[in-house]
């Protein structure tokens, strides 16, 4: 204590050179860490550029891909022309842009619950004016029956895309009754449609979260809704409104409604084609027309061409002749008594979801 007391600058002076000598130890072990920490990432990064220049082994037998200059171009290019095929099936799938099908965007419950009735009522007088027989004891709702037959209800949800359907209906209902040939008869059994406002959003966290469908919790559905099965729907990609119609009458019919639909220019898509037997109820019902208009007008428009070719066969087929216009008449005797058939056609109306801009809430995976 004596010698500190008489020596204060001198132990003083030792105290800060042995602090400045601890921190530089320190210091020293820090620098030496962090050169360690650059020496594995440097030695890393050299294993990675090594094996990137080394090339992949895409599949065996193949020659190795590797990071040149070349190879990056070629991946640039490959990306660009992916991109511009993506783009061209979008166009494609979303058909021609004047001629899509929308619901008005501004529609609420209760106007759209007017326009369904007032549609369907325009629907059943459409068939009446054109002959066009409807079911007698079940009369068609054409995919409404939950609305038009419960007074005072209406749609709920997703009013644009269910007025989206009524109008889609309205275009493959007149296009069916535009394919009848003069005086074939004709029944529409119904217009069946995917009832997506019933649908309920299933919770995050469950199976099929963030969707609607099968899946999902449904009210009861009405004889004029389906699930459909067989779709074209890929959920992100292509979206889908669903509809099956079914109908009675003869193939010309058929044929030329699903070409209607097939050549009109909108992203239609027929997923499914069922034929059967009409039922005997029906055939009594379509008996009404004269037996000689039915056969005439089936027999007229009948071909041996493909199912989609709707040109005229070539009149020097035995029992097969021209007639003015071009039509062809066929006049060969029928070796079985010609009989209406029960159609099923279920097709799908095709969209392409709007993509969201990168960076806003909606394009943000919800946590």
């Amino acid at each position: 204590m004596d010698n500190l007391k008489k020596n204060p600058g001198f132990f003083a002076a030792l105290t800060l050179a042995a602090g400045l000598f601890v921190a530089g130890g320190f210091a020293s072990y820090l620098a030496y860490s962090a050169k360690t920490k650059s020496d594995v990432a440097l030695l890393r990064v050299a294993a990675e550029t090594t094996r990137l220049l080394k090339g992949h082994e895409l599949a065996p037998g193949l020659p190795m891909v590797s990071l040149t200059a070349d190879n990056v171009k070629k991946s640039v290019d490959d990306l660009a022309d992916l991109t511009g095929h993506i783009a061209a099936l979008r166009a494609s799938i979303a058909g021609n842009p004047d001629l899509a099908i929308r619901g008005k965007a501004t529609i609420n419950s209760a106007d759209l619950s007017s326009l369904l009735r007032q549609s369907v009522d325009d629907w059943r007088k459409l068939a009446l004016d054109h002959d066009l027989k409807l079911p007698p004891n079940e009369p068609c709702d054409f995919g409404f029956r939950r609305y038009i037959r419960n007074q005072g209800t209406s749609p709920k949800r997703e009013f644009q895309h269910v007025d989206k359907q009524r109008l889609i209906i309205d275009y493959l209902f007149r296009q069916l009754v535009e394919s009848r040939p003069p005086g074939s008869p004709l029944l529409l059994e119904s217009i069946d449609r995917e009832p997506i406002e019933t649908f309920t959003l299933i919770p995050e966290g469950k199976p099929g979260a963030g969707s609607y469908g099968p899946d999902a919790d449904t009210s009861r559905n009405e004889s004029d809704e389906f699930a459909p099965v067989r779709t074209f729907d890929r959920r992100g990609q292509v979206e889908t409104l669903s509809f099956r119609v079914r109908f009675v009458g003869y193939t010309p019919t058929l044929r030329t409604f699903v070409n209607k639909v097939r050549n009109s220019g909108r992203p239609f898509a027929i997923s499914m084609v069922e034929v059967g037997n009409a039922t005997n109820e029906i055939e009594k019902l379509l008996s009404t027309a004269t037996s000689a208009n039915a056969n005439g007008a089936a027999a007229s428009v009948s071909s041996g061409g493909s199912f989609f070719n709707t040109e005229a066969v070539e009149a020097s087929a035995p029992g097969v002749a021209a007639v003015k216009g071009g039509a062809v008449e066929d006049k060969r005797p029928l070796a079985l008594p010609r009989r209406p058939s029960a159609f099923v056609v279920q097709i799908d109306y095709l969209s392409i979801p709007e993509e969201k801009p990168t960076g806003s809430p909606e394009a943000e995976p919800k946590k």
